[in-house]
């Protein structure tokens, strides 16, 4: 692969794992505390339209980061970068099945107002919470990731010299 294609592919994913670990860090650092008081009269303002548009925003990011960390693999096949590039496509691979398999249920169970009490709203959001814990750790294993690829990699912008 050309070195401008290379580093524009790298800077994609880049992006996108940057996108990622922000969301998650300012959900387990800000927001968290605040949710587990959410009420069926508040949950939509303050975890619907927020989840709901983080889903929109991610899942047109998302399908790109994948190929990105398919080409970023494909392209370091051979080289100890092969190790940064698969823990970045793993690491998308694991967030995606997270998200997609476990948790958007819950968004769109929260959403839907399919609770019968207050306790088993906090319950799901709870359990919500525990999940995205996951996505925390994995996107901040991504984050890292990519990060140590760009930097071992070394002067990228010398790719478009």
């Amino acid at each position: 692969m050309t070195g401008w294609l290379l580093l524009l592919n790298s800077v994609y994913f880049l992006f996108g794992a940057t996108m990622y670990v922000g969301t998650m860090w300012v959900l387990k650092l800000f927001l968290y505390p605040t949710w587990r008081s959410l009420t069926r009269e508040n949950v939509l303002v303050h975890f619907g339209v927020p989840t709901l548009l983080a889903t929109k925003f991610f899942t047109g990011v998302v399908p790109v980061m994948f190929l990105a960390g398919i080409v970023l693999v494909v392209t370091e096949w051979g080289t100890w970068y092969l190790v940064w590039a698969v823990v970045c496509l793993l690491g998308i691979v694991f967030l995606t099945f997270i998200g997609q398999r476990l948790i958007i249920p819950i968004n769109k169970r929260i959403r839907g107002g399919e609770y019968t009490s207050q306790a088993e709203l906090v319950t799901l959001l709870e359990r919500w919470m525990r999940l995205n814990d996951l996505r925390f750790w994995g996107s901040s294993v991504t984050w890292l990731a990519i990060v140590g690829y760009v930097v071992s990699r070394g002067d990228l912008l010398a790719a478009l010299r």
